[in-house]
């Protein structure tokens, strides 16, 4: 089971308590006031290589889809040769 962090909003308790993912504390344990869930940010370390753009996949370098444009004109002759050549 998971462990939450709740704070009390009367007396600023701040409690954990363990329970189901469908389950929430509505009162605090010390005062019977109400409560609200805390959430801390995680920490995340990324190490070695395959967290860059570049490590991925083929970069354009900035060119703005220029690529796109020469590939689509390659393909259309080799469309043309293609419909040339079976004829």
């Amino acid at each position: 089971m998971p462990t939450y962090e709740y704070k009390c909003l009367d007396c600023s308790d701040v409690f954990e308590t363990m329970h189901g993912m469908n389950e929430s504390v509505e009162s605090c344990p010390s005062c019977g006031g109400k409560v609200r869930r805390l959430f801390h940010p995680v920490g995340i370390i990324f190490k070695g290589s395959g967290f860059y753009k570049t490590d991925s996949r083929a970069s354009d370098n900035g060119k703005g889809g220029a690529g796109t444009e020469k590939d689509a004109g390659a393909a259309e002759k080799a469309e043309e040769k293609a419909s040339v050549g079976g004829e």
